[in-house]
């Protein structure tokens, strides 16, 4: 029997070679042919999702070009899904998204930020006309496929934007009305007020015990509304005061604001500590009113006992907390945020004021960059907190 010779069985074993190179082709060509229709099923998958969204939304390559428009999108800017895959989102319908600070935002920002949010683009587009957008932008990246993509989420905000307006110009046409009104009523009333007044002296003893308590009446009902009158005026003031700008020790405005209440606090017998105070930027006058509201509402709404006050603050990041806290009254948790609005009163019209103080203070703190609010426990007493920026150095 021949034996094999060296050449034969180096053919075999190229052969077998061969043969088993090629069963491992088939197994990476079926590997690369699963992984291609499992990504076109990926991605059918999320453009699924993606057409549920209301808003036109997008989805971009590393180098921002579309991958998929959501039907929105399509509908929304009169582009079939077939326009706009692959083509650079600038490049789209005749460059009407060829915005610079859009670009700007993508192209630069992105790259160094995982994200933006709200970025506000008008624009004239050809098939809308002027609109405003809001614009959010996140990067992704897709391990799968080690990609990285970009999902555009775009927002059209005109018609809100337009009823902001309006109702800023309604609200701002409403504060002159009422810094008006209250402005022009004022030197009628103080002359009713102090014929009234003047009436009631020279009646005095002649009247009866009916006429006289509504005489009396007459006068007390025309100095709250002069009272109110002037509260209208500060509140409308205060919308067109100029940013604070000065350093301000807040134990300043808080004297002010004392000696202002001096009488009241006698009366009351009231007990004022102070904590350490802090210097921030602010009007002096501004702060001084907010101490003058916030006091003189403990003082008003007190319990039984002698009022005990306490002023402190403490500094939480780049805001001072300060707090105003009483023994007082108190008053139910639910009306927590009710009693900042204009004219909110808590108890009756037997309780002198206008409703307007707490309003005061929300505008002025706000105006401030800081914000208010209240807690409080009915009978056990109430603390009003508020913040205030802490001075930058330099």
């Amino acid at each position: 029997m021949p034996r094999a010779s060296c050449g034969d069985a180096k053919l075999e074993t190229y052969i077998a070679d061969l043969k088993e190179r090629l069963r491992e082709a088939v197994k990476l060509e079926k590997v690369h042919q699963d992984a291609e229709a499992g990504l076109r099923e990926a991605l059918a998958y999320v453009e699924s999702i993606v057409d549920t969204v209301r808003e036109p939304l997008l989805i971009l390559d590393g180098e921002l070009r579309i991958k998929t428009a959501s039907r929105s999108f399509c509908e929304t800017f009169s582009v079939s899904r077939d326009e706009t895959r692959g083509r650079f989102l600038h490049d789209l319908g005749d460059g009407q998204w060829n915005i610079p600070t859009l670009r700007a935002a993508l192209e630069e920002v992105l790259p160094r930020q995982k994200s933006f949010q709200d970025f506000e683009v008008t624009h004239d587009f050809p098939t809308l006309g002027r609109r405003v957008m809001l614009l959010n932008a996140r990067r992704l990246w897709h391990e799968g496929i080690r990609t990285e993509l970009v999902l555009l989420a775009i927002e059209d905000v005109t018609e809100r934007k337009r009823m902001e307006d309006e109702m800023l110009r309604s609200n701002e046409d409403l504060q002159r009305f009422a810094y008006v009104a209250a402005h022009d009523l004022r030197s009628p009333l103080n002359s009713a007020l102090s014929l009234a007044t003047l009436l009631e002296r020279r009646l005095k003893g002649r009247l009866n015990e009916d006429e006289a308590n509504i005489q009396a009446l007459l006068i007390q009902s025309m100095k709250r509304l002069g009272l109110l009158m002037q509260d209208i005026l500060t509140y409308s003031e205060l919308s067109n005061a100029a940013p604070p700008q000065t350093l301000v020790p807040i134990e300043e405005s808080l004297h002010i604001a004392l000696a202002n209440l001096q009488h009241h606090i006698e009366n009351n017998q009231a007990d004022i500590s102070l904590g350490t105070l802090p210097n921030i930027p602010g009007d002096r006058t501004q702060i001084a009113m907010v101490f003058q509201n916030l006091i003189g509402n403990a003082l008003k709404y007190r319990s039984a006992q002698a009022p005990r006050i306490r002023i402190d603050a403490v500094q939480k990041g780049n805001q001072w907390q300060v707090s105003v806290s009483d023994n007082g009254q108190g008053f139910d948790a639910q009306y927590a945020d009710q009693i900042f609005e204009p004219f909110k009163r808590l108890h009756g019209p037997d309780v002198p004021g206008s409703g307007i103080g707490l309003a005061t203070c929300k505008r002025i703190v706000e105006r401030a960059g800081g914000s208010i609010w209240a807690e409080s426990q009915p009978g056990v007493g109430s603390t009003f907190y508020f913040t205030l920026a802490v001075a930058t150095q330099g």
